[in-house]
């Protein structure tokens, strides 16, 4: 592996924004305005500055009309990003991919620190837990797996070259706990008897493989992986697989209903995956707790909170289920169509998710009330629908990414 000063690429590659007031998509606007205190306004105009980024001024706390959404921190405009989520490093960094490098934002104020170039356009940046941030970057013939130090503006800390006869994928990085950068590769063609998809374990301080073992199917797409206790589990859309993280070893795999199942989402002894309909898994043995799949439906990634599970989609809304048992608690409704493309972001009980259709907006929902108390007209040039909105959250700030605009919004 080497070392060596990160720099801008040759080709195009990665992933925020803030501005304005409450206003409806035009699939639902009359919702907005028939919300309890519904107020709308349009989004502020400020220009860009020399440095890509705009600012607004913000407006005191506690002086917003009822039914308004509260005012922007900053709003980023900068090159063409990627359509994947920011990543929140820390308190004070935000990393957005571009197809023109990693970019380093000030989340205080919205204005770019550092670029690292040399990065694939595809799959999502993975902070590996020992402070870097790891990416596939494109180098000489192949596909490789590099970090960069986020603290040290985007210097890189190392490449990992892959062994004689493995290959990475753009999108091969799965998850990192800070010891161990769990990621897929394959071997051979796909055309051939031989070939191998894998998952492999790469220790983080040695830079060594720790173990590899076959996927078991070829999957039918991009793996979304997460880490509860000495677990790696993973989906690949149409399964959820259990491994031992420690060793490899495959402990369930479970065929799941429905297609497009996304990120899992973990709570107690059960996972939660959702897509064309919604799957709570056993963790200790892969056993289907509950489904639910309403007849056409989809749904976003799940989110858990106080024991409900919460997701949107645009026939649902916000979708509220019993975690334990899968009931239904509640649905706000079609009025509101919520997209699916992201996970919902709940904070003081309050759910934040992007629209769908129409222009694009984020909707916040009281959980308490189950109403909608807010929708903020996100920016972005050249976006004239919501499905491109992405949400990260760090602290008490939202980040919202809408084509190559990212806006910070307060939470709370």
């Amino acid at each position: 592996m080497s070392e060596q000063p990160a720099g801008m690429s040759r080709r195009a590659l990665l992933t925020v924004s803030f501005g304005g007031a409450a206003m409806a998509s035009a699939a639902g606007i009359a919702w907005l305005r028939n919300a309890p205190g519904g107020h709308r306004s349009d989004v502020g105009a400020a220009g860009p500055s020399p440095s890509g980024s705009r600012s607004s001024q913000p407006h005191p706390r506690g002086s917003r009309p009822p039914g308004s959404a509260p005012p922007p921190l900053w709003t980023y405009d900068g090159p063409e990003l990627v359509d994947v989520a920011p990543v929140a490093v820390s308190s004070t960094l935000l990393v957005l991919k571009g197809y023109d490098g990693l970019i380093g934002l000030d989340t205080r104020t919205g204005k770019p620190l550092w670029t690292a170039g040399g990065f694939e356009p595809d799959g999502s940046p993975v902070p590996t837990g020992d402070g870097l941030l790891a990416d596939v970057a494109y180098t000489v013939g192949a596909a490789a797996p590099r970090a960069v130090d986020p603290a040290a503006k985007g210097r890189v800390r190392w490449t990992l070259e892959p062994a004689a006869g493995l290959r990475f994928a753009q999108d091969a990085l799965l998850a990192s706990d800070g010891g161990a950068l769990y990621l897929t590769a394959s071997q051979g063609s796909p055309l051939d008897d031989d070939y191998a998809a894998l998952l492999l374990a790469y220790d983080l301080k040695d830079r060594r493989e720790l173990w590899r073992t076959t996927a078991g199917h070829i999957p039918s797409e991009a793996p979304a992986a997460v880490l509860p206790g000495d677990r790696l589990l993973y989906c690949d859309g149409d399964a959820l697989t259990s491994l031992d993280r420690r060793t490899g070893e495959r402990q369930w795999t479970r065929a799941l209903q429905g297609t497009g199942n996304g990120r899992p989402a973990v709570a107690g002894p059960r996972a939660y995956v959702a897509g064309g309909g919604i799957t709570a898994v056993a963790l200790d043995d892969g056993t289907v707790a509950w489904h639910h799949a309403p007849r056409d439906r989809t749904y976003s990634d799940p989110v858990i909170a106080d024991g409900v599970l919460y997701a949107t989609g645009s026939a649902a809304g916000v979708l509220a289920l019993d975690a334990r048992t899968g009931g239904t608690l509640w649905e706000s409704g079609p009025a509101i169509p919520l997209g699916t493309q992201c996970a919902p972001v709940v904070h003081g009980g309050v759910l934040h998710a992007p629209t769908a259709g129409g222009r694009p907006c984020v909707a916040a929902f009281d959980l308490r009330t189950r109403k909608a108390v807010w929708s903020y007209r996100v920016p972005g040039a050249g976006t004239g629908a919501a499905a491109g909105i992405r949400l990260a959250a760090r602290g008490s700030v939202l980040f919202v990414q809408n084509g190559n605009t990212v806006t910070a919004l307060p939470l709370g």
